[in-house]
């Protein structure tokens, strides 16, 4: 069983693959880090980013794996969409705990965009962690 830390390459990765790997370690699970991209093959600044990510985990005492997942966030309530993919994702595999961030939007962006945390957490069978964004974000 993993636990699963579902990231974009914002300013919140970190914070989400520390909380991430501090559940893992006490619940003796390995990790999974999945980077969500949105086009079906990476690009060269996504592949350096998976780099800098597996660069980052090297030190964090216990058994990562990195993947770049491809989630579509085409049509409307795209973060609705990755979300319920999410979901899906980790249904799939043995996962038993999703870590992922969160950061604020206003209303409208809401509405249009839908939230992927939240998507997450209604529809997931297993526990969700959400890391918030800093503070006045």
């Amino acid at each position: 069983m993993a636990i699963l830390a579902a990231i974009s390459d914002d300013d919140r990765y970190e914070a989400v693959i520390e909380t991430a790997a501090r559940l893992a370690q006490a619940t003796c699970q390995s990790l999974t880090v999945a980077h969500v991209i949105s086009n079906a093959s990476a690009s060269g600044a996504e592949r350096s980013f998976r780099d800098e990510i597996e660069s980052f985990v090297e030190d964090i005492g216990v058994g990562t794996t990195v993947t770049l997942e491809h989630l579509d966030r085409s049509g409307l309530r795209s973060g609705t969409a990755v979300g319920k993919q999410l979901v899906d994702m980790s249904d799939d595999v043995a996962v038993e705990h999703i870590v992922i961030g969160h950061r604020s939007k206003g209303q409208l962006a809401s509405l249009r965009e839908g939230n992927t945390a939240f998507a997450v957490a209604e529809g997931a069978s297993v526990p969700v962690t959400i890391v918030p964004g800093a503070t006045g974000e």
